[in-house]
């Protein structure tokens, strides 16, 4: 792929997703159903995150991101367990009300909640080992991982 039409791509994708997050976060379908109303804001939410997420990937296309300090990365990494810690707490909880729960919407409901948090599981410690690869010396490795982990045609090279 040509390293103009991933960024291009990128950006298009920001849009889309950004225009997701505002529909969903100002429907006005539910106001006196709370659940109604919070599973659209969560989706209106998620489309922010990838919204973002596809923004700080576009940074990287670009050269705009950089290496973390060595101060910042240990209060991450400290950040991440901690937050781990708790989303394994709450995985267990939301477990034991699944199992008990007769009521099938709420029962939907909440094994969603139970992937998000697997999936946020999962993430958090991918996270946490992107994070400890940061130094300035290994991001130079990584860039060279980025730039010949996408095909760019010869003259963009």
């Amino acid at each position: 792929m040509e390293k103009d039409a991933l960024i291009m791509q990128l950006r298009q994708m920001i849009e889309i997703k950004e225009k997701i997050g505002e529909l969903l976060m100002n429907v006005d379908c539910c106001p006196t159903n709370s659940l109604l109303e919070s599973l659209f804001h969560g989706v209106g939410l998620d489309a922010k995150k990838h919204a973002e997420i596809l923004r700080g990937l576009l940074d990287r296309a670009q050269g705009l991101n950089k290496p973390l300090e060595e101060e910042r990365k240990d209060n991450i990494l400290d950040t991440i367990s901690k937050v781990l810690e708790l989303e394994w707490n709450v995985r267990n909880q939301v477990r034991n009300v699944v199992d008990r729960v007769v009521d099938d919407k709420s029962k939907k409901v909440l094994t969603s909640i139970l992937g998000d948090i697997q999936r946020h599981e999962v993430t958090l410690k991918d996270l946490q080992e992107f994070v400890e690869t940061m130094t300035i010396e290994e991001e130079k490795v990584l860039d060279k991982i980025w730039k010949y982990s996408i095909k760019f045609d010869e003259d963009d090279v």
